[in-house]
């Protein structure tokens, strides 16, 4: 069977494909809750869609990328089918390991992989941060209520959306990202003001108010004279060519718009607000005559300004004819936000998205030759924007890839708060009480919040064990403040020990100690196992919903280990061991699972009211 297909090959490719899938079926035993198919066929269109090609060669990171990728962007299910995909994912790669046709990683690898990652398929699933544009659309749909098995009712609903204004749709599009932003860390404020002192661009925007002063008169059409420019291109080492010289003759400059460097400086200082003009005339801000004295504040102006500016585009057409510049005008603003939310951009793809979005914009050449010269136009446009923002120290370039730098960070972060958006950033909770701390804590991504709670302790050295204690036993989020407590220090040991005499909290003190080398491992009983145990899907019920910790559970081994765990939990003493049997046996996607669960609910039930 052939097992590799270009991108080109997709008739040869869905044909290989529905015949494994309809093979896979065929091995497949009836039964209620047989698969039908549906996963199988997704994993085939990932890996030739989107990955390398070969339906056959599966590596762990390919599972990665399916589970955390591709069905999070792609791809729309219930909740009662969601925690049916790992299961199936496993049973799909056991049948093409038994046709002799899996390979890459040992099939163990693999479906250990698929189990470990449902916890976090689940919580990607959800985030709809993570959805494509289709599917973002359909989750829209249906929050609005349209009823998504009826083409009618989904048809009404874009033909709606596409009668709406373009700020309306905008909106529309707005609520499929994500409602917040992840937090960042940011070096301390002395440190970003000395790299804002480092920055070119400022530098030079901060001589040109100087030399505008109390004011410079302007041409009819508004630019700069050329004496100024002259002497400007002298003195701000603009490396605009003056005078130009050419075969021995001189082409004397008749206008400062032949002089692209500083006029663009002009227009970004007027941007920044360092100057204005007014009858005819440039002069100095009031912020322009104390830049230099609040470096960070300047920076900060300087990065709106740019974006301000490159977002409207060039002021005259350039000598090309079209103002290619102009088809980059869109990026100035995503630029710096999707290097913020993805650590890193591609050069090389964000020229392409230029040249598509000029294609959709201009009348662009049928030639194959003028075709290709206009797309060199457009990549250098994307090049000029990108050094704009390289030499006012936003980003920064290692090869073809681009990020941010810590001002780029923080000047970012200023923009997405100043349009209202939720842009955290670590150390904010500081001046925080312990629990205020721990419940922000507790909605953010685990590694931020440990980097806050880090800064928070550094912050309270003397009271930080007491307070985080406090916060445990006051109800507020007691497992995020126990996990606190271990980055406070020796001192913490006391303050748990005082936790053993908390009924509610023993279980997660004890774990606590033994976890951190105060008490050896063959201290906690069974019991307590099993507590916290319960404890721990307790805890991701209330915080994620029962999906999220069925999902955890289907993580702790085989089905055969999965009910043996469940058998033991039956002697349980914590209160919502019933509860947590109950959801099990109604949300297991595994169906012997599921009924065992069932079944030690019923017992439990009957345990308890006897």
């Amino acid at each position: 069977m052939r097992t590799r297909f270009g991108p080109d090959d997709d008739e040869a490719f869905i044909a290989t494909r529905d015949a494994l899938v309809e093979s896979y079926l065929d091995s497949v035993e009836a039964t209620d809750d047989a698969p039908d198919g549906f996963v199988a066929s997704a994993m085939l269109d990932c890996k030739w869609g989107y990955g390398d090609g070969n339906i056959a060669d599966w590596r762990r990171a390919d599972i990665e990328e399916l589970l955390l990728g591709f069905f999070p962007r792609k791809v729309t299910l219930d909740d009662e089918d969601l925690l049916g995909v790992g299961p199936e994912v496993e049973e799909f790669l056991a049948y093409l390991d038994q046709r002799r046709l899996l390979e890459g990683d040992p099939l163990p690898d693999l479906q250990a992989t698929a189990r470990a990652l449902v916890p976090a398929f689940v919580d990607a699933m959800a985030d709809r941060s993570n959805f494509g544009l289709a599917k973002g659309l359909l989750a829209q749909m249906q929050t609005e209520g349209v009823d998504l098995q009826d083409e009618g009712d989904i048809q009404r609903w874009i033909d709606h959306y596409n009668e709406q204004s373009a700020s309306e749709r905008d909106d529309v599009l707005a609520g499929i990202g994500p409602a917040q932003l992840p937090p960042i860390e940011l070096p301390p404020t002395d440190e970003l003001e000395r790299a804002a002192r480092t920055s070119k661009a400022l530098a030079r925007l901060t001589a040109f108010a100087e030399y505008v002063g109390p004011g410079r008169k302007l041409t009819q059409k508004g630019y700069l004279t050329v004496a100024d420019g002259k002497a400007l291109v002298a003195s701000l080492g603009t490396g605009d060519r003056v005078d130009e010289r050419i075969g021995g003759r001189v082409f004397r400059t008749r206008s400062t718009a032949e002089l692209p460097v500083l006029d663009h400086t002009f227009r970004w200082a007027r941007a920044a607000g360092f100057v204005k003009v007014e009858h005819g005339r440039v002069s100095v801000t009031r912020r322009g005559r104390a830049c230099g004295s609040r470096p960070l504040e300047d920076w900060g102006a300087a990065f709106d300004g740019l974006i301000k500016l490159e977002s409207a585009g060039p002021r005259e057409r350039d000598r090309v004819g079209l103002g290619w510049g102009v088809a980059v005008r869109w990026l100035a603003e995503p630029l710096p936000m999707a290097a913020y939310e993805r650590s890193a951009l591609d050069l090389t793809a964000l020229k392409e998205m230029a040249w598509v979005q000029a294609e959709y914009e201009y009348l662009v050449s049928e030639d194959p030759a003028m075709r290709e010269h206009q797309r060199r136009l457009v990549g250098s446009a994307v090049d000029r924007l990108v050094q704009r923002f390289l030499e006012l120290g936003a980003v920064a370039i290692d090869e073809d890839t681009l990020s941010l730098t810590p001002l780029g960070r923080w000047g970012t972060n200023r923009m997405l708060r100043a349009r209202g958006e939720v842009a955290p950033v670590v150390g904010e909770l500081a001046g925080s009480d312990a629990a205020e701390l721990v419940s922000a804590s507790a909605e953010m991504p685990l590694e931020m919040a440990e980097a806050e709670i880090r800064t928070w302790v550094q912050a309270h050295p003397q009271t930080a064990a007491r307070e985080l204690a406090q916060a445990a036993r006051s109800g507020a989020e007691p497992m995020m403040a126990l996990h606190a407590l271990g980055f406070v220090g020796p001192e913490a040991e006391a303050e748990v020990r005082k936790m053993l005499q908390v009924e509610e909290l023993r279980p997660q003190a004890q774990m606590w100690l033994v976890s951190h080398g105060y008490e050896d491992p063959s201290s906690l009983s069974p019991e307590t196992m099993r507590s916290l145990f319960i404890e721990t899907l307790a805890v991701q019920v209330d915080a994620d919903g029962p999906m999220a910790a069925v999902a955890h559970f289907q993580g702790h081994g085989p089905e055969h280990e999965q009910i043996a765990i469940l058998e033991d939990l039956l002697r349980a003493e914590h209160p919502r061991t019933s509860e947590i049997l109950g959801l099990i046996g109604r949300y297991h996607p595994v169906k012997a699972v599921a009924k065992a669960a069932r079944k030690t609910a019923f017992k439990r039930q009957s345990f308890e009211s006897s």
